[in-house]
């Protein structure tokens, strides 16, 4: 054995008094220091946990106070009662949402998702802009601006494109692209013309001059060769479109500022309306007078334009009306076209002809009927100002604006565009509605006694009507894998659908002694659970449609809804005896006492994904929670509707309950608090029958007594549609400045590009 050193290794080997001394003594103190220096780090240790524990309080806490700031402040900025605008206010929620998704946060989401839903892009300009254009192929937007440059934008990101086109000494109050799309024409009120090339945004050529006072409207010939100008100085001129040189003299004949100018399909046309009241036909060839002036207006014309057939002109006044003219008469066509609030400073015809699109200085777009002059639809509100350029996309399908905001706007041009219009139309009251697993279709059952498929994206019928029950279809369920569909109805039956075909599957399935009200699907398929007006639950072999064991027994009245729990064990009924009552699924047992706390008929009932949660409504307009085991009701009534509580649903990830109700409303909540989530959803004409999310919990489809089946967005999906609206997140500059310097930057919109912050810095000062 080698030699160790004697102080540490080697065997005692006799009596050493002041040796075991001195390492006994030794022993005490590397003891006493090893527990002291545990001790400080176990203390350490805990101080540290304990401070970690505490900053992450403090953050969350910040974060809390900072995110309901943000939406308090946005909320405002929507409602005009803060500076700041739409596009601020809508990065401001969305941050709120991103570092704080608490309900309120999540919940003040739902209002500019509704009050935004025509809206398709919101583009910062930067300044205020006077005009805009649609490229002829409709993939760009050219607008003029008070700084008096111009700007190129992609229409359908709503991005720009290049740099300003800059030139102009003064306000760009007008803009239109050539026929070809290759240039540019602007007027300006430093009384010239400028002509761009449109693909490198450069100038053609020097200024045209010839007007002594701003130019106010701009327009290219049909065929490209010439454009007509219209200015203050109470003239028109015409230009040779290549060369720049004015053609011919002044047209002369308003006695006024002549504000607007457009030429007819033909080209052999032109129109021009004046301060003086008054709209003028010319002659293009000659630029002579045609006819008399079209006189109906009583103040300021601000804006013609020729229908596409050529046969009419509209034309908008600050009188606060539209009115339609006919061309070869020079007389009105009906009455004036009222809606706006004020001025009408901008108007348009669809490329079809058949609509109109005005916008005012009442901040709004109106759409308008240009057959019957009935307004169509609702008013386009969100501009913070007046509306002082509109535009149909050439395909007709958008319409942008400019404001005196500093914004563009893209919208839908579609009035059937709105959220929660109706998505479909029955024969009769849409009693319950289900969307197949993989979210492409939707089947309704109806009282008109048959079922119906639908496109979950068109909203177009899929076939004819399914046809086979002799009564009300109640309740519709698609099975698990999407291939069978099965139905209850008021017959006292149940049938088997093949969702493919439509077809029926075998013969009803009877047993109930009353009409069926629910029905649902194992989740593994091979089963169906029933429920009936004769205070029964039955099971079925969802292959043979065989019923399984005795009917079960338990509750007092009418069995009004059904579902099985996700694992497949349990069953939830809901009656019209004000409880509800779980079951064995596989013996048919009852599970506990009835689940009491509703002072009225239990109309639905709902598992939570993860089997937790029962969710019921009841005719006592309330909603409530229950533990989805033990049966213990959890946290007070859900309040909020004004009546029954028809149906109820969870979203697939468990956070969300939607519940139709009589009240013709649906209304989100959170599930983890009770908490109502924004306003309710209004747009059906009757009660609310049935709700369903879609699997992957961005839709919501509602069916009711008006007939309709509607879509809405699921809370799921409300950031991504204010998104979809917005063009760019926050600059890191505007984010210290509207969030909190030191909370860290969350990006808003994902796929969006984060804002440089020089440009933005300028902004957040504003």
């Amino acid at each position: 054995m080698s030699e160790l050193p004697p102080n540490l290794s080697t065997p005692y080997a006799g009596p050493m008094p002041g040796r075991v001394q001195r390492l006994t003594r030794m022993n005490r103190w590397l003891t006493g220091a090893t527990l002291l220096l545990l001790g400080a780090a176990g203390l350490a240790g805990s101080w540290g946990w304990r401070a970690r524990e505490e900053a992450r309080a403090a953050l969350a806490s910040s974060l809390g106070a900072h995110g309901l700031r943000l939406a308090v402040e946005a909320q405002g900025m929507l409602a005009g009662l803060r500076h700041g605008g739409d596009e601020r206010a809508l990065l401001e929620l969305l941050a709120a949402y991103r570092i704080h998704a608490a309900p309120e946060v999540e919940g003040a989401l739902l209002a500019p998702v509704l009050a935004t839903q025509r809206l398709l892009k919101l583009i910062p300009a930067g300044e205020r802009v006077a005009t805009l254009a649609f490229s002829p192929d409709g993939q760009r937007i050219v607008s003029g601006a008070d700084d008096g440059t111009l700007r190129l934008w992609d229409a359908a990101s709503g991005r720009p494109s290049g740099m300003p086109l800059a030139g102009h000494e003064g306000v760009v109050t007008s803009a239109a692209f050539s026929p070809d799309g290759s240039r540019i024409v602007s007027g300006s009120d430093d009384a010239t013309l400028r002509l761009w090339d449109a693909a490198t945004g450069k100038p053609l050529g020097a200024p045209l001059r010839g007007h002594r006072a701003g130019v106010r409207g701009v327009a290219f010939s049909p065929d490209g060769r010439r454009i007509v100008s219209a200015a203050w100085d109470k003239t028109l001129r015409l230009w040779d479109a290549v060369t720049g040189t004015p053609v011919g003299a002044p047209l002369a004949g308003h006695r006024n500022w002549v504000e607007s100018v457009a030429f007819s399909p033909d080209g052999r046309r032109m129109v021009s309306g004046s301060y003086d009241g008054t709209l003028r036909l010319w002659d293009a060839a000659t630029g002579q007078p045609v006819g008399a002036p079209f006189a109906g207006h009583e103040n300021w014309v601000t804006c013609v334009a020729f229908s596409p057939d050529g046969r009419r002109i509209v034309s908008a006044s600050h009188d606060g009306t539209l009115r339609l003219w006919d061309v070869a008469t020079g007389q009105a066509i009906g009455a004036p076209l009222t809606g706006h609030g004020n001025w009408v400073e901008r108007v348009a015809f669809s490329p079809d002809g058949r609509r109109l699109v005005s916008g005012g200085s009442d901040g709004t777009l109106r759409l308008w009927d240009a057959g019957s002059g009935e307004a169509v639809g609702v008013a386009l509100g969100g501009h913070q100002g007046g509306v002082s350029g509109v535009a149909f996309s050439p395909d007709g399908l958008r319409i942008a604006s400019a404001g005196r905001d500093g914004t563009l706007r893209l919208w839908d041009a579609a009035a059937e565009a709105a959220v929660g219009a109706p998505l479909a139309r029955q024969e009769g009251w849409v009693e319950s509605v289900a969307f197949s697993p993989d979210g492409r279709t939707i089947v309704s059952g109806s009282n008109d006694t048959t079922l119906r498929l639908w496109d979950a994206s068109t909203g177009r019928a899929i076939g004819a009507p399914l046809a086979g029950h002799g009564n009300w279809v109640e309740s519709v369920a698609f099975s698990p894998d999407g291939r069978t569909i099965v139905s209850g109805s008021w017959d006292g039956t149940l049938r088997l659908w093949d969702a493919g075909t439509g077809r029926a599957l075998g013969a009803p399935l009877a047993g109930h002694g009353n009409w069926v009200e629910g029905v649902a699907f194992s989740p593994d398929g091979r089963r169906i659970v029933s429920a009936g007006d004769d205070k029964t639950l039955r099971l079925w072999d969802a292959a043979s449609g065989a019923a399984l064991g005795a009917p079960l027994v338990g509750h007092r009245e009418g069995v009004r809804s059904v579902a099985f729990s996700p694992d497949g064990r349990r069953i939830v009924s809901g009656s019209r005896d004000g409880t509800l009552r779980l079951w064995d699924a596989a013996s048919g047992a009852l599970l506990g006492a009835p689940l009491a706390g509703h002072r009225g008929g239990v109309r639905g009932v709902a598992f939570s994904p993860d089997g937790r949660t029962i969710v019921s409504g009841s005719r006592d307009g309330t909603l409530r929670l229950w533990d989805g085991v033990s049966g213990r009701v959890l946290g007070a009534p859900l309040a909020g509707h004004e009546s029954v509580v028809e149906s109820v649903a969870f979203s697939p990830d468990g956070r969300h309950i939607v519940s139709g109700s009589r009240d013709g409303t649906l209304r989100l909540w959170d599930s983890a608090t009770g908490q109502a989530l924004g306003e309710p959803l209004a747009g059906h004409e009757h009660w609310v029958a049935s709700v369903a999310f879609s699997p992957d919990g961005r839709r919501i489809v509602s069916g009711g007594a008006d007939r309709t089946l509607r879509l809405w967005p699921a809370p799921g999906a409300w950031a991504d549609e204010l998104c979809a609206r917005l063009t760019r997140n926050m600059s890191r500059s505007e984010w210290r400045a509207w969030v909190a310097p030191g909370i860290p930057y969350a990006i808003q919109c994902p796929g969006l590009p984060v804002a440089a912050d020089a440009p933005a810095a300028g902004r957040a000062g504003r």
